[in-house]
């Protein structure tokens, strides 16, 4: 199929997990400045993935969206299926690696809502993998959640001085080399 392609990349955290896509990408025909990338994202919250939505709006009737891998298109199934009905609607086609699949084909559509629930049940099993090692290691002590900036004795200290009125809200942070809105929560917070 000579038809144009628009590629679409997502990493989490992995910078080189992108370049390979933005790699593998290249190989299927992809033009460098046709590849919309997402950094940083987990892909389960389409809102903030303005990669995809650049990607979304590159297509036009008979071009190709391509991924290298489906879950990097998306994590769960109603999310698929509203991205891949919308692009059907346009006449755009899925591209996953070099094969090409049309929504509105019927064994196009199964494999690709196989796909889909294949890539929420692993997201799934990730952040159940994630919370049930949260919870073992806050039985452990392992994990005590954000800690504080500033050591309780700076904290009271600040306060005091605040309380006396030698020094602002604003010098206070600049003097810990923290936020105001730190310095403004110290303050604020009664201790018990």
């Amino acid at each position: 199929m000579n038809a144009t392609r628009v590629g679409y990349a997502r990493c989490s955290t992995d910078e080189q997990d992108v370049e390979i896509q933005i790699e593998q990408l290249t190989a299927l025909g992809v033009a460098p400045e046709r590849i919309f990338i997402d950094r940083g994202f987990s892909g389960t919250r389409r809102d903030y993935r303005a990669g995809l939505d650049q990607a979304l709006a590159a297509v036009w009737d008979g071009s190709i969206l391509t991924v290298t891998k489906f879950d990097r298109f998306a994590r769960d199934v109603a999310d698929a299926h509203t991205i891949l009905t919308e692009l059907s609607q346009r006449g755009v086609l899925f591209g996953l690696g070099s094969s090409v699949y049309d929504w509105t084909d019927p064994f196009g559509r199964l494999f690709l809502q196989t796909l889909a629930m294949v890539a929420e049940f692993e997201a799934n099993l990730g952040q159940l993998r994630t919370r049930e090692g949260m919870a073992k290691a806050r039985r452990q002590g392992k994990l005590r959640g954000k800690q504080p900036k500033l050591s309780p004795s700076a904290q009271r200290t600040i306060r005091r001085r605040y309380a006396e009125g030698d020094v602002s809200l604003a010098d206070l942070a600049e003097e810990y080399r923290v936020g105001r809105s730190t310095i403004h929560r110290i303050i604020h917070t009664t201790t018990g």
